[in-house]
């Protein structure tokens, strides 16, 4: 019975797939597309509750370009306005920067969920916003999304850093046993002449 029920779960949910930006997503279940949103400078794919869990009003994800590249330094609190707080996502093996605050709209509360995402070829923020009484709810969406969202990066995981630091600390050793090499040779010669 219960891999019956996660089969339907499974087939309820779509796959979302952004060539331009290059990343596949699977949308959680309930979600349609939200076409008006995309109105909105920069957002690039848009979903909505088609029925909406909370009386305030549906959750919606949205998919922004960012028109660059994500450094791997953190954000920082300093960096955002008072009332949002800096917050980390997983994404794949990295921890990712993101926000959340709470505001209202329309005279009502809503929270606000952001991911940003350093693909590549140019860094992409997720956002699950929605009535506040759904906050938990849109916690976990965020998370689920993530999980599923692939897509290539501009960063490095560890091992691949330290493949790198690896490599590069062999050259050095390489030429600094060249040079010693080149220097015992020279006294060498020095001292036949």
């Amino acid at each position: 019975m219960l891999l019956l029920s996660l089969v339907a779960a499974t087939a309820a949910q779509s796959q979302v797939r952004n060539a331009e930006l290059g990343y596949t997503l699977t949308l959680p279940q309930g979600f349609t597309e939200f076409p008006e949103a995309r109105s909105q400078k920069d957002v690039v794919d848009a979903w909505t509750e088609a029925t909406p869990t909370s009386p305030n009003g549906a959750v919606v994800i949205l998919v922004a370009r960012m028109h660059g590249v994500l450094p791997r330094e953190a954000m920082r609190q300093e960096d955002v306005p008072a009332n949002t707080h800096v917050v980390s996502f997983k994404w794949k093996n990295f921890d990712v920067s993101g926000v959340k605050t709470q505001t209202s709209q329309a005279g009502k509360p809503v929270f606000v969920l952001v991911a940003q995402l350093p693909l590549r070829p140019e860094a992409v923020q997720l956002s699950v916003a929605g009535p506040a009484d759904q906050q938990t709810r849109g916690q976990a969406i965020m998370e689920a999304t993530l999980a599923s969202l692939e897509g290539e990066t501009n960063w490095l995981t560890s091992s691949e850093r330290a493949g790198r630091l690896g490599t590069a600390a062999a050259w050095w050793i390489g030429i600094a046993v060249a040079a010693v090499l080149v220097l015992a040779w020279r006294k060498r010669r020095a001292r036949s002449a």
